[in-house]
């Protein structure tokens, strides 16, 4: 009796650990239409007692802008410190503060959780910000609490004519299809009496992207305004890494301004694609545990079954430990509009891509893949 009763519980205990093992190796593949890696009423993950999460930047980065113009840095936090906090944003070029900047100080931010902001510039010298850092000091600032950085790209400049205040839609990084035009507004200042002309051009490493179409330019009036451009990709799949701005004088002949910005479009003509992605809340940035990352998309597909779609977060060339996703419905066959979430339940992790699948409806033909880089910390 005893050994029926132990072959019983030993067989349930196998039975439920094959469950458990073949769940998980069909959500890391990306490719179980039901799959969501967040277990039923698992305990929720603690996030760190003290942190910085839920960032918005304006102006968004990749950006060119004004000596003493303003980075406004917006943020939640969360403390367990009695006495309250002090939150600091600080440029950084390298592994330095970048030279000549200003920033905020701090107010005391209350014990528990809330919102804040914090505004920094750089007053002089041609320079490029690529990381913000983070700091959480307790109120005498004695002791730190918490510390971490986020790459960022804002090239600060003085010239007497240029380019600034950049806004790219779709957002930079994304996926495109030829012929798919990519918009980019600008604001600009000049002292030129006859006005200048003012061109964004897309680069594949160091080279103009081949087979790109773009705007021409009007002659921009002296003085300070505004401005847009197109361009897009007609064939060839390729990704636009950067963007080349020229600012001329009216006639072309007297090169005035020059810079390039960092970007990633990648542009294809696959008949099964991804394409068109925004993503909420945006890179990079730093979230909580269990704090959802929104992928929103449009698709094309000729499979007359329709397909299933899986946006997975990736570390390195590896799918990020601890992760919870979405599973796809089927899409049915033609175009239309899908979204998906992620998120990290433990371990603190950085998200640096996201891996898109498209597969056939029985997931026996994978159709597409595609990666963007991304930067999501997760604590």
């Amino acid at each position: 009796m005893i050994f029926h009763r132990l072959r019983f519980v030993v067989t349930s205990l196998l039975i439920l650990l094959m469950t458990f093992s073949s769940s998980l190796g069909a959500g890391a593949a990306g490719s179980t239409a039901g799959t969501d890696l967040r277990v039923a009423n698992s305990p929720q993950a603690v996030s760190a007692d003290h942190l910085v999460s839920q960032i918005t930047l304006a102006p968004r980065s990749p950006n060119i802008l004004l000596f003493n113009q303003n980075i406004t840095v917006s943020f939640s936090y969360q403390t367990t410190e009695a006495s309250g906090v002090r939150i600091f944003v600080r440029p950084f070029t390298g592994t330095s503060l970048t030279p000549n900047y200003a920033a905020c100080g701090s107010p005391l931010y209350a014990v528990g959780s809330g919102t804040g902001s914090c505004t920094i510039t750089i007053t002089g010298g041609a320079t490029t910000v690529n990381s913000l850092r983070f700091q959480i000091w307790n109120d005498s600032q004695s002791t730190l609490l918490f510390e971490t950085f986020i790459p960022v790209n804002y090239q600060f400049k003085g010239n007497a004519s240029l380019v600034r205040s950049l806004a790219l839609a779709p957002a930079t990084p994304n996926i495109m299809l030829f012929g798919q035009k990519v918009t980019v507004r600008f604001a600009y200042r000049t002292n030129q009496a006859g006005g200048v002309r003012i061109f964004a051009r897309p680069m594949t490493g160091t080279s103009l992207t081949p087979n790109y179409a773009a705007c021409p330019s009007p002659i921009y009036p002296a003085g300070s305004g505004t401005g847009s451009c197109t361009f897009t990709i007609s064939s060839g799949a390729v990704t636009v890494n950067k963007i080349r701005f020229e600012m001329w004088n009216a006639n072309q002949t007297v090169l005035l301004f020059r810079a390039f910005v960092p970007v990633s479009y990648q542009f294809r003509g696959d008949r099964t694609l991804v394409r068109s992605i925004s993503l909420a809340p945006a890179t990079p940035n730093i979230l909580l545990f269990n704090q959802n990352v929104t992928v929103n998309f449009s698709y094309r597909t000729s499979v007359a079954g329709g397909v299933r779609i899986f946006a997975r977060p990736m570390t390195g060339a590896s799918l990020t430990p601890n992760y919870g996703a979405c599973p796809s419905p089927i899409y049915p066959a033609g175009s239309g509009t899908g979204s998906c979430t992620f998120t990290i339940l433990d371990g603190t992790a950085t998200v640096n891509r996201i891996r898109f699948e498209v597969w056939n409806d029985a997931q026996t033909v994978l159709l597409f893949t595609k990666f963007i880089p991304v930067h999501y910390q997760f604590r």
